[in-house]
């Protein structure tokens, strides 16, 4: 039943995103019920009665099945190939013939469908499975990393996104006899990912203050979708829980008046441990209408060397930089530089009226890579160019786009950390964009980020340019705070045990909160910031928080007496305007009873879906427990408010962890 219920879902789906195709199906299906009433065909009396609603079954069912085959590449053993969007053209060009094997067979006729429904289905089958001349060759399955190379060559250049997603029980659509699910490929040996260590449960008594830095980026989640996609081993250092809560959109009441951002808390049952509670913070920019955004002084530094060949890199990275110079408009000034055994520049800042855009859309057309990696000489470049034409008033910001392998010239992670920080604080930020796979250099791309006033995100799609460069530009562009910092301090009184979920490489020391020479993170217009402590409350049995033994040389004179208050925490923020120097305080203490995590709302469900996914990717122990079912049945009503279906998505994604 489970089975019959996603396939409707999905042919509902293809319906709505191809009325078109949808249309002319059915033109050619009316055609064969016809053709069904003719003497010649009396043996098939039934077709001639055939209903109206059967006939848009066919229809969805013809469609599904022109989908898959029009969509699909030769799948690896375990996995096949599903694309959400069904308007999918090849750029001309990209796509490179691999002979007779890999060819999807022809769209079928509408009286091929017809009969394909009049057979009976063989036992263990789905009615409406693939024939079996579309069924991989054993050839074609000869190596899972050829296959992966010639899907990503072949799936790059195509608008839209697609899925790796399990065949159920083995067979294509719920039928028996495939092979069973292989195991996960290993992770590319050269991507780099830095060490992170998830925070320890801490006393109050002995630490009542937390302390981090913001963090907006994106990038470890569609990095890690793209891993999963693929069918890639997980990386725990790859997982940052909380990018991956944050590039999910949630409906927090935005700031009033001229106030940069709004904070909000929210304290509820733990949805994988009930006797633990959830305290959410979360912080909501302000919304900045693209048409009064100020003017944008951009660089485009892109990484043209060797390691950018592949479709997935330089191909994409042309693709997502056209994407933003179709946002921009007059207003814009954009210069680009390029990178491989050396820099250069191939366009000065152009304002981009139709003149000029045609000359920036020209200029990256022309990009060829080749050569070696010298990212830092192009990093000074391009600093240089938007230093020389920064404007008051404006957005100044360098946008890398890049694997990040650096291999000559300045690549140490320091000497490039340090060269970000000093020209952010002469007023020129920094973004990132990462592309590709195989060498994948994230833990440098993220570093110098951090360090940047920017932000680091990683482009899996096309459909993810959209959404960074389209959807979410002022917040891409527009920075509304700096330097933006959290502390918490914990009531003992109430509080047993905490631990914050996530945030493990912008953890500040507690006197860092007061610094003002102290960097931290940057809202854009529009961001939503969430961050989660698991709490366990006073009376309840918690974890071990790293008590000692009694010292021999002090004594307990002074010891902590807790102070009567009703209050769980206080929730403190510091942020600074984007150019100013002197930092801003809201505090507000939190309390009252906890609510029941079932009934705090689609956003908390979602929300902690996501945080209890990260933390099972990184291997925790509070998660291990929770099956992959127990992310589903807490996302799932979450998607009554998922316009864009990323919720939608994520689940998808979860099933696929689920069926290895």
């Amino acid at each position: 039943m489970k089975h019959e219920d996603d396939l409707i879902d999905a042919l509902l789906k293809e319906q709505a995103r191809n009325r078109e195709a949808d249309e002319t199906l059915l033109a050619d299906i009316e055609k064969a019920i016809d053709a069904a009433d003719q003497p010649a065909r009396t043996t098939s009396k039934w077709r001639a009665a055939l209903p109206l609603s059967a006939a848009a079954a066919i229809a969805l069912g013809g469609v599904w099945w022109y989908q898959q085959q029009r969509n699909e590449l030769p799948a690896l053993a375990e996995h096949k190939v599903l694309t959400a969007d069904t308007s999918i053209e090849a750029a001309p060009g990209q796509i490179e013939s691999r002979g007779d094997a890999n060819r999807a067979p022809a769209a079928p006729s509408a009286a091929h469908i017809v009969d394909l429904l009049e057979a009976p289905p063989a036992e263990g089958e789905a009615s409406l499975d693939l024939p079996a001349e579309s069924a991989p060759k054993d050839q074609d399955l000869a190596s899972n990393d050829a296959l992966l190379r010639h899907k990503r060559a072949e799936e790059v250049p195509l608008v839209g996104r697609s899925l790796m997603v399990p065949r159920p029980e083995g067979g294509v659509n719920g039928g028996g006899g495939g092979a069973p699910p292989a195991a996960p490929l290993p992770p590319p040996a050269r991507e780099n990912y830095g060490p992170l260590v998830d925070q320890p449960w801490k006393s109050p008594w002995r630490d009542p203050l937390s302390t981090f830095s913001v963090d907006v980026d994106t990038a470890s989640y569609t990095n890690l979708r793209r891993m999963i996609r693929e069918g890639r081993e997980i990386q725990p250092d790859a997982v940052r829980i909380e990018e991956l809560i944050n590039y999910f959109d949630y409906a927090y009441t935005p700031p009033t008046g001229e106030n940069a951002f709004a904070a909000h808390t929210l304290l509820a049952t733990c949805p994988w441990q009930p006797q633990h509670l959830l305290a959410r913070v979360a912080i909501k920019g302000k919304e900045i209408d693209n048409q009064a955004r100020p003017a944008s002084n951009l660089v485009f530094l892109i990484d043209v060397s060797g390691s950018m060949q592949s479709p997935d890199k330089l191909p994409m990275l042309k693709q997502s930089m056209r994407t933003l110079l179709d946002s921009l408009d007059e207003r814009d000034h954009v210069g680009i530089v390029v990178y491989a055994g050396t820099e250069g520049v191939v366009l000065e800042p152009t304002r981009l009226d139709d003149r000029g855009k045609s000359a920036a859309i020209a200029a990256l057309e022309k990009l060829e890579a080749g050569g070696s990696t010298n990212g830092g000489a192009g990093l000074m470049r391009a600093y240089q160019m938007a230093m020389a034409h920064k404007a008051a008033g404006s957005v100044n910001r360098v946008i890398l786009a890049t694997d990040g392998d650096f291999n000559v010239g300045t690549t140490g992670q320091g000497q490039l950390v340090d060269l970000v920080k000093e020209r952010a604080a002469e007023g020129v930020s920094l973004s990132v964009v990462g592309f590709g796979t195989g060498n994948l250099n994230d833990a440098m791309l993220e570093a110098i980020t951090n360090d940047g006033n920017g932000n680091y995100f990683y482009i899996d799609d096309n459909g993810e340019a959209e959404r960074i460069f389209v959807k979410k530009l002022t917040g891409t562009l527009v920075t509304i705070a700096k330097d933006v910092k959290i502390q918490v301090e914990f009531n003992p009184g109430k509080v047993k045990a905490y631990r914050l979920i996530g945030y493990s490489n912008r953890i500040l020391r507690d006197e860092d909160f007061n610094n003002d020479k102290v960097d931290a993170g940057d809202i854009g217009a529009g961001h939503t910031v969430t961050a989660f402590y698991e709490i366990v409350p006073v009376g309840v049995e918690g974890p071990a928080t790293g008590d000692v033994d009694p010292l021999r040389y002090q004594r307990p004179a002074d010891a902590p007496e807790a102070v009567e208050s009703d209050d769980w925490f206080t929730l403190k923020l510091r942020y600074k305007h984007p150019e100013g120097d002197i930092s801003k305080l809201i505090e507000a203490p939190v309390e009252g009873e906890p609510q029941r995590w079932e009934e705090a709302g689609g956003d908390f469900r979602m929300a902690t879906a996501v945080a209890l996914f990260g933390m099972k990717l990184r291997q925790q122990e509070e998660a291990a427990a929770s099956p992959w079912s127990r992310v589903i049945e807490i996302a799932r009503p979450a998607l009554a408010e998922d316009p864009e279906e990323r919720r939608a998505e994520f689940i998808e994604l979860v099933k696929v962890l689920e069926g290895r």
